[in-house]
């Protein structure tokens, strides 16, 4: 098939060269080039944010990425992009037109809008060309999680989803949220998001810069989550529950910013009110190169997100053996199993990330219990391969199959 993924809001290039990226940028990467290794011609469509990126690049074999102009040269926020949704699906549309696909798959709502407008307008697509919608995350999921209301964005998922020939989710609790809206759990597969075994894997060396000896004195709790809303205010309060281990914070703006970064001097000040700040290390973003050798320094994983639609730390951190506590939100319900690969919890506060975190480090036969299934779960599930062959069925489910097409044609000639 020749396949379309249409991505107007983020491209797959950073987390192709290994730069510290968004899940999305991940997900599109691994799912193209897992695409292609299936035999099929994939073609990334994104928004050009920067004026000396390519009309068009190649990511590997069968794999091209093509930048389309519609606003600015610079990186837009969610309500930024959308303004120019219409020039984006304008210049989409032109493309479909010269190299036509078999399949559409938007990722995102704005994306799915413009694959939907672009769909409309290009000549050469057909009325039988699937479009193929995934969604992340739902807004109607966030405001469950605390998260800001977008009635705008709740009403345009609805009828995005009403439209597309499939749905793709990667959670359970998405098809839930989809199915309050009126959409049949027929018209939605649940796709989890991936993990790069390859990379991320049990054997292998650790990390010790840049805290070199700490490793050895105390045991380490680590967390990759943002800064603002991802949890890290209740891992900093729940370390008072725990004295004896310190907590490594993937996230945030590089090292030599983080003391212009108002969240960074807002959690560092908690820190220090909570009298733990010479256990915490935010560590500013890490190449995807060295994640696996991070994630292997340390004990345990912690995940105190309200709401984590991809679940990528996750499942990263179970591929190189850890044992993991999250809430039990979003992807991490699917990716968890409590009781067998970590814990999960039903709140994400202090006292009960302290008392979980606590009473695991306390038992290092169950730890090492939690990492070896952490790591069968990961191999067995979720590698990129399986996430890319399930993708690949939806598509040739929402395709018109061949007794389908003859019997239209028949009705033509009639």
């Amino acid at each position: 098939m020749k396949i379309a993924l249409v991505a107007e809001h983020t491209s797959p290039l950073p987390a192709h060269k290994g730069e510290p990226t968004c899940g999305e940028s991940v997900h599109i990467a691994s799912v193209s080039r897992h695409l292609a290794k299936l035999g099929h011609r994939v073609t990334v469509y994104s928004r050009k944010d920067a004026e000396d990126l390519p009309g068009r690049s190649r990511m590997g074999r069968g794999v091209n990425v093509e930048y389309l102009t519609a606003g600015p040269h610079y990186t837009l926020g969610e309500h930024e992009i959308s303004e120019h949704t219409g020039a984006f699906a304008s210049a989409l549309a032109t493309r479909l037109d010269e190299d036509t696909p078999d399949v559409i798959h938007a990722f995102g709502w704005t994306s799915g809008l413009a694959a939907l407008s672009a769909a409309r307008t290009a000549e050469g697509v057909s009325e039988e060309t699937p479009i193929v919608q995934t969604f992340h995350s739902l807004n109607a999921s966030e405001q469950r999680a605390g998260l800001p209301e977008r009635q705008e964005r709740v009403r345009l998922e609805a009828a995005i989803a009403g439209r597309a020939d499939a749905v793709v989710v990667n959670s359970a609790d998405q098809r839930f949220e989809l199915a309050r809206m009126g959409l049949p759990r027929t018209r939605v597969s649940v796709v989890p998001y991936g993990v790069d075994t390859d990379h991320f894997t049990v054997e292998g060396g650790v990390a010790t810069e840049p805290w070199k000896g700490r490793r050895e004195e105390r045991p380490r709790i680590i967390s990759v989550t943002g800064l603002a809303g991802g949890g890290a205010d209740a891992l900093i309060e729940a370390m008072v529950r725990i004295p004896e281990a310190e907590l490594v914070i993937v996230a945030g703006p590089a090292p030599i910013e983080l003391a212009l970064d108002d969240d960074a001097r807002r959690l560092e000040l908690l820190a220090k009110e909570a009298g733990v700040d010479d256990r915490v290390t935010l560590t500013g973003p890490v190449d995807r190169k060295e994640m696996p050798r991070l994630l292997r320094s340390a004990d345990i994983y912690v995940s105190a997100a309200p709401y984590d639609p991809y679940g990528g730390g996750l499942l990263e951190a179970m591929a190189c053996g850890l044992p993991v506590v999250a809430t039990a939100v979003g992807s991490a319900t699917g990716a968890v199993l409590d009781g067998t690969t970590g814990i999960l919890l039903r709140s994400a506060r202090p006292e009960a990330l302290g008392a979980a975190l606590r009473g695991l480090l306390s038992e290092a036969t169950m730890r090492s219990a939690y990492g070896i299934a952490g790591a069968d779960r990961a191999e067995s599930r979720f590698t990129w391969q399986r996430v890319a062959a399930e993708t690949e069925r939806v598509y040739t489910r929402a395709r018109p199959q061949e007794d389908e097409l003859l019997a239209a044609v028949g009705d033509d000639a009639h």
